[in-house]
């Protein structure tokens, strides 16, 4: 199939749900098809080396300066998909735009308040640690465009689920900042990371350990990046996990296929023993 082809039969599934929204095709390109309207801007980008189709959406439409983020990814190999799999794909890009869109949605995520973040000197004086909520708190405060992805998440599930929001959110902003971005915002990144690994509970350094930082998968120029901010707290745990994370094994099998979420799962994936059982 071509991908033009494909493209026509989205846009073609998408037209009553963008009629209902309001949003109008705003471009297409070789690899590109977008729609935009008084709700947002969202597009579908296919990347031709990966063979992923990504999605991904904004609430404001700043034209070349637009900050998306990638809601979904699907593997699309143009030479075996049919028309069956591109409207398949077609109805979830349809489910992301209802619950992104949506303005009784989006009101409702006004009502749901960022998790609150324990205070610096209590962490610091030892008698409370940083939780995942503070993580949360953190990372919302440093990048607001992601806050309403961290509102979604707990709206979702009912609480924070941190392992969640980093893999399909979070992940993708840190790893970027890693690898392109400018000294002081790779400081700041690894200054609020490295505060609340420190002075934080087991399960916030499982997350910033393995979930966030075990993504860079022990790469050269990544790592490099890291050594000059982590602090040398950090840097132990984040090295060992990384010559686990670079390697096919069953923990990382682990982590790109978690279990399903269950609401009262009280038992935790550690560091520490993910590191003991791997030795």
């Amino acid at each position: 199939m071509q991908l033009n082809e494909a493209f026509r039969i989205i846009e073609k599934n998408l037209g009553d749900i963008n009629a209902e929204l309001g949003f109008k095709k705003a471009e297409e390109t070789e690899n590109v098809l977008s729609f935009s309207g008084d709700k947002g801007i969202y597009r579908i980008v296919f990347d031709e080396e990966t063979s992923i189709l990504a999605f991904e959406c904004a609430y404001e439409n700043a034209g070349e300066k637009t900050e998306y983020n990638t809601t979904s990814r699907s593997l699309f190999e143009l030479d075996s998909i049919d028309e069956r799999d591109v409207r398949s794909i077609a109805n979830e890009a349809r489910d992301e735009i209802n619950h992104l869109f949506n303005t009784k949605k989006k009101t409702d995520l006004d009502k749901i308040k960022m998790p609150k973040a324990v205070s610096r000197t209590k962490a610091k004086n030892g008698s409370i640690s940083y939780d995942v909520d503070s993580l949360a708190n953190r990372f919302g405060a440093l990048y607001p465009e992601y806050k309403d992805e961290i509102k979604m998440n707990i709206a979702k599930y009912g609480e924070f689920l941190p392992e969640t929001f980093f893999i399909e959110h979070g992940n993708e902003k840190v790893l970027d900042i890693i690898k392109n971005g400018t000294a002081a915002e790779q400081k700041k990144l690894f200054k609020m990371l490295g505060e609340i690994f420190e002075d934080g509970t087991n399960e916030v350094q499982d997350i910033i350990g393995v979930t966030i930082l075990g993504e860079m998968k022990n790469d050269k120029d990544m790592m490099a990046v890291a050594d000059k901010y982590m602090t040398e707290y950090m840097a132990g745990p984040v090295h060992e996990i990384n010559k686990l994370t670079a390697k096919k094994n069953r923990f990382t099998k682990k982590l790109s296929d978690p279990p399903a979420y269950k609401p009262k799962k009280n038992k935790r994936f550690s560091v520490a023993n993910a590191l003991s059982n791997n030795q």
